[in-house]
């Protein structure tokens, strides 16, 4: 499922079994694979997990339940933010899911990162005025390499179809600190897709 994965743990097994003394010969020893994800987010390696195993993936926790609300107003933002306890729970799945993407991308899970883009839209159509959504798009624009587009696509489009975001000054700032989602989102609405095929179709 992801050849990353499977040979590092392949290998990490092979080592374990040099290293270990091998026993009288009634030992019942087991064959064992690991595998370090690094300083990832337990969340997301927790999505990656279950689509191991499941094909899917399903946030079985309060994901950052302790963590300061994003969605606080500041003085100079022109946006209303949301208040409810669970829609703001909802809208910090986008983050997860730009997250779970990137994990996707770096151990080659191509089934993944659909379905991550997939999940992502569905919570990004609700939840584009969360600033959730803006830690999103910079997650999609720092942590993947620029020719990973499934997810930045996502973002443009969200931007696109929102472009009353374009007004706040919050996202203004945002923007200036990431050019290329800037130009990307000037080429799209320069030439975005027909509304009966796409195909063909170059915004980046």
């Amino acid at each position: 499922m992801s050849p990353v994965i499977d040979r590092s743990c392949e290998f990490n097994a092979a080592k374990l079994d040099r290293v270990e003394p091998q026993g009288n010969g009634s030992d019942h020893r087991t064959a064992r694979a690991s595998f370090n994800f690094g300083d990832a987010e337990p969340e997301a390696v927790e999505c990656l997990v279950q689509f191991l195993y499941l094909w899917d993936y399903e946030v079985v926790t309060a994901i950052s339940g302790d963590a300061p609300d994003q969605d606080i107003l500041r003085e100079d933002d022109d946006y209303s933010p949301v208040t409810d306890k669970a829609t703001t729970l909802e809208a910090r799945l986008l983050i997860l899911h730009a997250k779970v993407f990137t994990l996707a991308h770096m151990y080659d899970i191509p089934r993944l990162r659909e379905l991550c883009i997939k999940k992502f839209k569905g919570v990004a159509q609700q939840q584009w005025k969360s600033s959730y959504f803006l830690d999103a798009a910079r997650e999609a624009y720092t942590a993947t390499p620029t020719d990973i587009l499934e997810m930045r696509k996502a973002i443009v489009e969200i931007f696109y179809e929102n472009r009353a975001l374009l007004d706040e000054s919050r996202v203004q700032a945002f923007l200036l600190g990431i050019p290329q989602l800037i130009l990307d989102i000037a080429l799209y609405m320069n030439k975005p897709p027909t509304s009966f095929s796409d195909q063909g179709y170059k915004w980046i």
